[in-house]
């Protein structure tokens, strides 16, 4: 009996070693399978007013900051990403208290598609949808929704462009 114990218990030992040694913890660095990145403009199928080139320069700038990656010339690169601005919806989240009819902040949002592949053709990921979030309140010197979404765009696509490289990076 005391024999039969014996061998559960490393049975055991064994299938839980072997079980965890290959765990990794969330935001643990993983080993890209590339080192250099070519990041094609941005297409913008959205009525994300001027955000193509806002969220092209927001990757790129996301990713160099990035130590086991760089960015490179089409020719150069590992792998390319393609990256295209599929829906922007704007919803207001509150109301002005003189007027329940007229927004007094909106939620902004835009969903980016994503594609990966590495230079000979092999696809890492393929339309793989990023959302990111700002709000905006409308202030009181006379901008209107207009001056101030055009004032956050610029926050919105920094947040989009930081969840597209944790996209790129966090590859499993």
């Amino acid at each position: 009996m005391k024999r039969f114990a014996i061998c559960v218990a490393c049975a055991l030992l064994c299938a839980f070693g072997t079980g965890c040694s290959n765990y990794r913890l969330a935001g643990t660095a993983a080993e890209l399978p590339f080192h250099s990145v070519y990041v094609r403009p941005v297409k913008n199928f959205s009525y994300a007013p001027q955000a193509a080139a806002l969220l092209t320069n927001s990757i790129s700038q996301s990713l160099m900051q990035s130590p086991d990656l760089t960015l490179a010339n089409p020719d150069d690169a590992q792998a390319e990403l393609q990256v295209e601005i599929v829906d922007y919806r704007r919803t207001p989240i509150a109301t002005q208290s003189y007027d329940t009819a007229l927004a007094a902040s909106y939620q902004i949002s835009a969903t980016a598609k994503c594609t990966l592949k590495k230079s000979n053709g092999e696809v890492i990921f393929k339309d793989r949808k990023v959302t990111a979030r700002t709000i905006i309140y409308l202030n009181s010197v006379g901008n209107g929704l207009i001056g101030d979404e055009y004032q956050n765009m610029p926050v919105l696509m920094r947040e989009l462009g930081g969840k597209i490289k944790d996209a790129v990076l966090g590859i499993w």
